[in-house]
């Protein structure tokens, strides 16, 4: 229970300290799809070396390459591409607030998915972290570019945690027993730098590089903190499921919060203090009430001994 508790909090902090980073490095003026770019292939680079030193390479058989490509596509390249078509069309508190549904959309997959039941104990859980988030993210000033959106817009944006959902449900049933979360993250990356060059190639983006210059320490922490939360994000969907690991979008706000007062310098006040307790409930009551399918549990029991 320590290590899936702290595994969770661990991918929380991550991914809150990417986005703080992303964010840093916009406001230097680096373009996102550099980010992008130099990310993927830093993430790659590094996995590349470690699997090297450990002589541990992806294995590459069918069933292996599958779910390489499609996780790479539904966990990446199709709500990323989405996310960029949609994010200048929708205010940043509407467009963060629908992100974090995605733990509703998981835990409804999941169900459906065999994974486990239809209980009512989960659904309290998941909503109760839901108006902890959204309590933090109106605290924190998102709300104040709320304004007017077209609902067509906002419509297409549920697509972006639909994509996520569908995602971590995929890697949690669909795991292939002879690979590691390293062999994963390394295979993903791969893709995802292919893909990002080969883009950044025909639209002439490349020209754009040398900008990642403006901001190089932010860059490289997105590259850190992204290629060690990919890992942990695939432990945590292959071992305790899909709906948990969903629970970290909920903890990253928490972080993002305090990220924001050490480094932005916000203000923390109590409706962020009580929010972020709401959610640290939201997370205790999911594993104390939640149980995975006797057959599932076995199966993830099995996969832990194989990895371990």
């Amino acid at each position: 229970m320590v290590l899936k508790s702290g595994l969770l909090i661990f991918l929380g902090l991550l991914w809150s300290v990417r986005l703080s980073a992303i964010k840093a490095a916009g406001t230097s003026g680096v373009p996102i799809h550099v980010v992008v770019s130099f990310s993927a292939l830093g993430i790659a680079l590094f996995f590349s070396l470690v699997a090297f030193m450990n002589r541990d390479w992806p294995p590459l058989d069918r069933e292996a390459l599958g779910f390489y490509g499609l996780s790479g596509v539904l966990g990446f390249l199709a709500p990323f591409t989405l996310e960029s078509a949609v994010g200048p069309h929708l205010p940043v508190f509407i467009f963060v607030v629908i992100i974090a549904t995605m733990p509703f959309f998981t835990f409804a997959l999941s169900t459906l998915a065999g994974q486990e039941p239809l209980q009512w104990f989960p659904l309290f859980a998941i909503g109760l972290g839901f108006v902890g988030t959204v309590a933090i993210l109106w605290d924190i000033s998102f709300i104040a570019s709320a304004g007017n959106a077209s609902v067509y817009w906002i419509a297409a944006a549920f697509g972006v945690p639909l994509f996520y959902a569908i995602n971590t449900v995929f890697v949690a049933t669909r795991w292939p027993s002879h690979a590691s979360p390293v062999n994963v993250a390394q295979a993903q990356a791969f893709i995802v730098t292919t893909a990002a060059l080969v883009g950044s190639a025909v639209s002439g983006a490349t020209a754009d590089w040398r900008l990642v210059s403006l901001n190089i320490p932010a860059v490289s922490l997105i590259v850190l903190g992204e290629g060690l939360a990919l890992v942990v994000y695939l432990r945590i969907a292959r071992d305790y499921g899909a709906t948990y690991v969903s629970f970290a979008n909920y903890v990253s706000i928490v972080f993002a919060a305090l990220i924001g007062v050490v480094w932005f310098g916000d203000q923390l006040t109590v409706l962020t203090i009580g929010a972020a307790l709401i959610i640290i409930t939201s997370v205790a009551v999911y594993q104390g009430q939640t149980r995975l399918p006797t057959k599932v549990a076995a199966c993830n029991n099995v996969r832990k001994t194989e990895h371990e």
